[in-house]
């Protein structure tokens, strides 16, 4: 009985290791800032539905975003829009008006150069590619 014990905490344990071997590492709010500020991202949502837009979004070195958005996946005129960015208790924020997904989130950039946005439930559902500047005249 007692070996029972000690081989079942044993399991626990090295499973509780094993997952946070694996545990996602995001970045920091203000390294985050240090890819984008200056930069234009292009977003795409991984699926499609109500109030998810493709878009693309300049951020300016005091704070400002200046972006443009069409429906996911549609070729056709893109509106134009504006909001805010911080870093807020180590998080990279966006405050984009009613309507579009604001808050603080976590990222990862991959090898490719593409930042990952993940929700509060650490699904990656955005991914961003970054261009130099601002391409696009936002």
């Amino acid at each position: 009985m007692k070996s029972t014990s000690v081989l079942t905490t044993g399991c626990i344990l090295a499973s509780m290791l094993a997952g946070s071997a694996f545990a996602q590492v995001y970045m920091a709010g203000e390294d985050v800032a240090k890819v984008v500020t200056g930069n234009t991202i292009e977003g795409r949502y991984r699926e499609c539905g109500v109030g998810r837009n493709d878009f693309r979004e300049y951020y300016d070195q005091e704070g400002l975003i200046r972006g443009e958005e069409r429906a996911c996946r549609m070729v056709g005129n893109w509106s134009q829009y504006s909001g805010h960015w911080e870093v807020k208790d180590g998080k990279f924020c966006v405050l984009l008006g009613s309507g579009r997904d604001n808050g603080c989130f976590d990222y990862t950039i991959d090898s490719k150069g593409t930042l990952h946005r993940y929700n509060e439930k650490g699904v990656s559902e955005v991914e961003f590619q970054i261009y130099d500047g601002n391409p696009n005249h936002l």
